[in-house]
């Protein structure tokens, strides 16, 4: 039986960081094809994926991008971009306190694992200091973002 209060195990213990456009959550669609969350959560992936094109547009357009020393400073902003997307794509399903609190894990999580990542694909920089304080910085604010969104009366809560 779906938790439509909270959100699906399958989306809270999916927090894989990538580079690339690929979704950190590796189960596809956590939502069954009868829960409303469902066809949001396509609407929300559709938005994320065409964020991370233009994203990546924005890196290739700018040539600071291959100066060796400006290299750790991009890490933390692409890290911290990518992490932005998927945590707005995941937003767009927290409707309830128990999904706020469900998020605020994942949203913790999805950090962690950033961490680790990062360190296991950029050994020969130091910037976990610097991803760590953005992403929880992030975290916070998607958090905070969460909850106002839920004090919202229904009609104006924002649409994807």
């Amino acid at each position: 039986m779906p938790d439509f209060d909270g959100l699906p195990d399958l989306l809270r213990k999916s927090t894989v960081p990538r580079w690339s456009h690929r979704d950190p959550v590796e189960c596809g669609n956590p939502f069954a094809p009868t829960d409303d969350r469902h066809q949001i959560w396509v609407r929300a992936t559709r938005l994320a994926k065409t964020t991370l094109i233009r994203i990546d547009e924005q890196f290739n357009t700018n040539p600071a991008q291959h100066l060796l020393d400006e290299y750790p400073a991009q890490v933390v902003v692409l890290a911290r971009l990518r992490f932005d997307v998927w945590a707005e794509r995941t937003l767009s399903v927290v409707m309830t306190e128990t999904a706020v609190e469900d998020y605020r894990h994942w949203l913790n999580n999805y950090k962690d694992n950033w961490l680790h990542y990062v360190a296991e694909t950029c050994p020969n920089i130091n910037v976990r200091h610097d991803i760590r304080a953005h992403l929880t910085t992030q975290s916070k604010f998607w958090v905070n973002k969460a909850k106002q969104q839920l004090a919202k009366p229904d009609h104006q809560r924002e649409s994807l």
